[in-house]
């Protein structure tokens, strides 16, 4: 060594100190870069408390205290040139004390991290949200004080001597800093407004935590010589190599973690043109379930819809979605299939993504139609069980179907039609209010999407709800996930707010049967757009149930239903005439028969639709539960109808708060109610259809079977089921049609049957507790009670059918006929 260097400096000086300004600036940088990298991994992690959760919180704490902290310190030492440069009086660090600097930080800012994302997130007291904030904000700006320190200390040839004061500015700096940044974070996450301009100003604001913490202490700092280096200079770059090393590594991280950015919005675009099942919960003040990112829980069903023909939409009307609806409301009859299910789609190659199912090219038409009918309502079991499983819940707790086929992708499609006469494209979006129907007073819009949504809804108490946000869900009001919603589906924000709130009132709406009290009811009809069968006249808030008013709370004396026969037959502005003109025999009958009068008037109010003055008046007393004939059923509640038929040239509805659904439909609903006697019917055809199918997947995968799967041909079609009658509907083992047919359920236990032939289900029995009550009303043709004790009853639309049929001579129609499978 040479002795100008030791009479320069000798041992116990203090050497000035001067800094490279360059490279001030890159260690910001590269402070900033992990203050970026842990911003974003804290954007993107899983809450709650699963392994993968902690996992990612350590990524996180890794990222801010190897990178924003460890590297900027040791980049921003190598800033200092002490003395005039020469390499035996600069600094160099133990390895011990590097070490320990660099493991440290880990812990405490894992510590603050995980007290913030724990206790603030989820609907706390805000003192326990303050709180956590703070202790995050004291760990984070803890760990950047003492990795400097202890940094600091691990210098093998000086000593450092520290000011007070700087320790406590840089102290106050480093804290205060973290704190305002985490809390924004956090802040803007909890309300949706984490985009990525607020990301980068968090960053910006940690890294200036960082970087102005580093420099104040170091500004308070002096260093006293104790010896000199004797080794190669380039030691003292083995630290920043390690440094850019791992800020590469960040800035590799930040880049994987765009790519894959992009790839979930173009998976999202693509979603939004898909066949998508999502689920909608709402806690008890209304809010919504939504994913951290702030979308709903969904899984993809399928790319898209198969249709046999051009008007064979997948809406209301279609067998396979009254299937879905009806399995959606006792997912207890098939949750135990559903692993079967699975086995199939991924013998058939349906889990494949983007692959298309292997066909026997000899099939026919309607082979192909219901192998894919099977096929779908397998996909949605399937995928409402994948998410039921990511949510933490049981399939039976998932949510019923709304009763609705949503669509999706509006504003993906929106592209030039044509040219009008200004030659100014027209976008499919613009395509809105060209189309009025003046007799409707209103326009129905037009939308041009891709891809269809259905929807599980539910309301849960808040003992679900915590359990939700454990696992790192959250409940939103629709204000703050609107822009993300919006964007996931690809539809506007109009659109949206509508959405939700129907949403929202499916889950609030009370049981379409009401438990007792007799009701005056009207049962309109209509005929459907492009003849394909019957519509049906409902509330619109609650399409389950008759537009009806309350005529009394009990059950009605025998001398009120003589009162009422009078009126068998009379429509509803006659019975009107009639009751003015009429007075009673008593002051009793009197009184009745003006309640009865004004409930005529209220049965107005609800349903103000022309048609209903032309109704004509039903005096068969008809039960509104379907098989409810002894006295401990569900509901006890009856009803009279005005039954009738909208006139052809008069089909549009003039009042918001009625709208028209597919008799099919209205039939399903009935059968899906809360104790009917169909769950166990329908789970009974679905065992059958199903284990089925899983006997020949079996089969044709065995070692002698062809490569070449085949489409299993599971039932047969009858060309002629819709004009056949009730009696006459052939032997099928297609489950959709237990929704409307009365089928045998003979041979269930045949040999083969994978489960072994057993099924218990409960039996449907008719009582005869009301049978002196029916022999003496029978003259009068009051009460109609009818059952099938081995299939599926007529339910209350098939009795008013039959009525309306005896009345306007229209074509009868089995159970069901509307619905039969259309392929």
């Amino acid at each position: 060594m040479e002795t100008s260097v030791q009479d320069k400096y000798p041992v116990g000086s203090r050497p000035h100190i001067h800094y490279i300004p360059y490279v001030i600036f890159l260690s910001y940088i590269v402070s900033f870069i992990g203050a970026f990298t842990t911003v974003e991994l804290l954007h993107r992690r899983q809450s709650g408390t699963s392994w993968r959760s902690w996992v990612q919180l350590f990524a996180c704490s890794v990222s801010f205290a190897l990178v924003a902290i460890w590297c900027m310190h040791f980049v921003g030492n190598r800033s200092i040139v002490l003395g005039d440069g020469e390499e035996e009086i600069q600094l160099y660090y133990s390895p011990t004390f590097t070490a320990a600097s660099a493991i440290l930080p880990i812990v405490v800012v894992f510590l603050g991290l995980a007290a913030a994302d724990r206790f603030y997130k989820g609907n706390r007291r805000a003192i326990t949200r303050y709180a956590a904030l703070l202790m995050c904000g004291i760990c984070a700006g803890a760990a950047v004080t003492e990795m400097h320190y202890l940094g600091n200390n691990g210098t093998r040839n000086y000593r450092i001597i520290l000011r007070v004061e700087f320790v406590i500015g840089a102290s106050f700096i480093a804290v205060g800093a973290c704190l305002i940044a985490f809390s924004l974070f956090f802040h803007w996450s909890g309300h949706w407004m984490n985009n990525l301009w607020r990301r980068l100003f968090v960053a910006c604001f940690l890294a200036l935590a960082v970087s102005g913490m580093h420099y104040t202490a170091a500004a308070g700092t002096a260093y006293e010589l104790t010896g000199y280096h004797s080794g190669f200079g380039q030691a003292r770059n083995i630290n920043l190599i390690i440094a850019v090393c791992m800020c590469l590594s960040a800035c590799m991280v930040c880049f994987c973690m765009g790519f894959l950015k992009q790839v979930h919005k173009r998976k999202l675009r693509d979603r939004a043109e898909q066949v998508v099942l999502a689920v909608a919960m709402f806690d008890e003040d209304g809010k919504l379930l939504v994913t951290p990112a702030g979308v709903l829980p969904c899984q993809t069903i399928t790319r898209q819809f198969f249709q046999r023909t051009f008007d064979d939409d997948f809406n209301l009307r279609h067998p396979v979605f009254q299937w879905l609806y009806q399995v959606s409301r006792n997912w207890g009859g098939i949750v135990d299939l559903i692993p079967a299910m699975r086995e199939h789609l991924g013998h058939t190659g349906y889990f494949q993504p983007r692959t298309a199912p292997i066909q026997d090219p000899i099939n026919t038409e309607d082979d192909t139609d219901t192998s894919y009918s099977a096929t779908f309502r397998e996909m949605f079991c399937v995928a409402a069980q994948d998410i039921a499983r990511s949510m933490g819940t049981r399939l039976q707790n998932l949510g019923q179907l709304y009763e609705n086929v949503e669509t999706t992708g509006t504003l993906h499609t929106a592209r030039n039609l044509f040219l009008n006469n200004n030659s100014k494209p027209i976008l499919a979006l613009d395509v809105t209010n060209e189309q009025a129907d003046p007799e409707a007073g209103h326009s129905n819009p037009i939308t041009f999407g891709r891809g269809q949504l259905l929807v599980l809804t539910r309301k849960v108490s808040g003992e679900e709800a915590s359990r939700f946000q454990d696992r790192g869900f959250r409940f939103a009001s629709i204000d703050q996930v609107n822009d993300q919603l919006a964007q996931s589906l690809q539809i506007s924000r109009d659109d949206l707010q509508s959405l939700i709130g129907r949403l929202h009132s499916s889950c609030e709406r009370a049981s379409p049967i009401p438990r007792k009290g007799t009701y005056l009811a009207s049962f309109l009809l209509k005929p459907s757009p492009a003849m394909k069968g019957l519509d049906i006249i409902v509330p619109r808030t609650n399409p389950g149930c008759l537009p009806m008013v309350k005529l009394v709370d009990e059950e009605l004396t025998l001398r009120e239903l003589r009162m009422l026969s009078s009126f068998d037959g009379c429509t509803a502005n006659d019975c009107l005439n009639k009751i003015g003109q009429h007075t009673g025999k008593s002051p009793e009958e009197s009184v009745f028969l003006v309640k009865f009068r004004n409930k005529i008037r209220d049965l107005f109010r609800v349903c103000p639709d022309d048609a209903l003055e032309h109704a004509v008046f039903s005096a068969q007393q008809l039960d509104m539960a379907h098989g409810a004939n002894t006295p401990n059923d569900l509901s006890q509640a009856t009803v009279f109808a005005f039954c009738g038929i909208k006139e052809v040239y008069n089909q549009s509805l003039q009042n918001s708060h009625l709208r028209a659904i597919p008799l099919s439909f209205f039939r399903t609903s009935l059968r899906a109610c809360p104790g009917s006697p169909d769950h166990a019917i329908l789970a009974q055809q679905n065992h059958k259809e199903f284990s089925t199918l899983l006997s020949s997947t079996i089969e044709t995968s065995g070692p002698s079977s062809p490569r070449k799967i085949q489409v299993w041909n599971m039932f047969c079609h009858n060309s002629s089921a819709r004009s056949s009658s009730l009696a006459s509907i052939s032997m099928d083992n297609i489950s959709e049609k237990g929704l409307v047919d009365a089928t045998s359920l003979e041979g269930f236990g045949a040999p083969g049957h994978p489960f072994g032939g057993i099924m218990v289900s409960q039996n449907i029995v008719v009582s005869d507790a009301k049978e002196d009550a029916a022999i003496e009303l029978k003259d009068l043709g009051i009460r109609s009670v009818a059952g099938i004790a081995d299939g599926a009853q007529p339910t209350l639309a098939d009795k008013l059918l039959a009525i309306t049929a005896s009345i306007r001579e229209i074509p009868p129609h089995s159970p069901g006929s509307d619905s039969q499978n259309r392929w």
